[in-house]
């Protein structure tokens, strides 16, 4: 059997090309860094001591099980700012 060539043709498309824009990143400085991580603790802080209030007087498992979650969750979170707090705190007097 002989192979049959199957007839190509051209296709031809508009394509639109994008206009590339540049993205600017607004440069955060230091004090507005460490202003917005140290919100960012507090509010972590705050949401796991509500997580174990809530853990404690809740009487349901189900309901236990998930602010103990909760609140190591946010603890967790809320070790990772303050970790990013000193590292800026150290950086800033590191500079001057």
């Amino acid at each position: 059997m002989a192979k049959k060539k199957g007839i190509k043709h051209k296709v031809h498309r508009a394509v639109k090309r994008s206009s590339h824009k540049k993205v600017k990143f607004k440069s955060l400085n230091p004090k507005n860094k460490i202003k917005l991580v140290v919100n960012n603790l507090l509010f972590f802080v705050a949401l796991c001591i509500v997580s174990l209030v809530l853990y404690r007087f809740v009487k349901n498992i189900i309901l236990m099980n998930l602010f103990s979650v909760m609140a190591m969750i946010f603890g967790f979170v809320a070790v990772a700012f303050l970790i990013a707090l000193l590292v800026l705190l150290i950086r800033k007097t590191m500079k001057k």
